[in-house]
């Protein structure tokens, strides 16, 4: 038995990248197997929403300096619990552009999009390598299986478009950050949410 569980992620966010790491590398109590479909989405379009601002307005910063401060120390203590490598190259809040990678993304389906989408997280997260870079694309979609062509295809206007049309939906629907997890109509949020997804998943196979 395969269960589907719809996977809404972006790359930039570190708990969708510890989502994606335990999904790979960790035990959390699945019985049956699983195929994750990804879905990336924009957070920054779904923030602007949440704010009541068109898609694409600029962004604004809305964490307090406490808050920010609480983010850094907890990001850096949930590597460590989950054991997920953690050495970005870089400095918040100047992550390197994702918007090429989950362009791509979006054009990948299947184990294609699942190899992709570990190698983004990857690359941004401990590999220090610069996810906007097109060598480093072609390189993660050739790994994946994919054409490296599909690099080119994503810079066009058109697949940002459909990519935000998706994001948009995605809200209406619940979506209200990454990571977020559908399964038979029933959204769980956070990479802490995994154990707990197993739990209702098994329930129902158990049925």
């Amino acid at each position: 038995m395969t269960v589907k569980i719809d996977t809404y992620y972006d790359f930039r966010s570190p708990y969708a990248y510890f989502a994606d790491y335990r999904a790979r590398n960790a035990d959390f109590g699945l019985a049956v197997e699983v195929e994750w479909v990804g879905r990336p989405i924009f957070i920054d379009v779904i923030l602007n929403l949440q704010s009541g601002r068109e898609p694409w307005a600029p962004y604004v910063d809305t964490l307090i300096p406490p808050k920010r401060a609480y983010l850094m120390a907890d990001i850096r203590r949930m590597a460590r619990f989950y054991g997920a490598p953690y050495k970005p190259s870089w400095k918040w809040p100047n992550r390197p552009n994702q918007i090429p990678a989950l362009c791509i993304a979006s054009l990948l389906s299947g184990r294609a999009e699942e190899v992709f989408r570990s190698a983004i997280f990857d690359g941004l997260w401990h590999e220090q390598r610069d996810i906007s870079d097109p060598a480093v694309l072609r390189e993660a979609v050739a790994r994946a299986g994919g054409d490296p062509a599909v690099v080119e295809q994503a810079a066009d206007p058109g697949v940002r478009d459909a990519l935000t049309r998706r994001t948009v939906e995605a809200y209406a629907n619940g979506v209200f950050g990454t990571p977020t997890f559908v399964w038979n109509g029933e959204i769980f949020f956070g990479a802490d949410r995994l154990e707990v997804l197993a739990w209702k998943v098994n329930r129902a196979a158990d049925e």
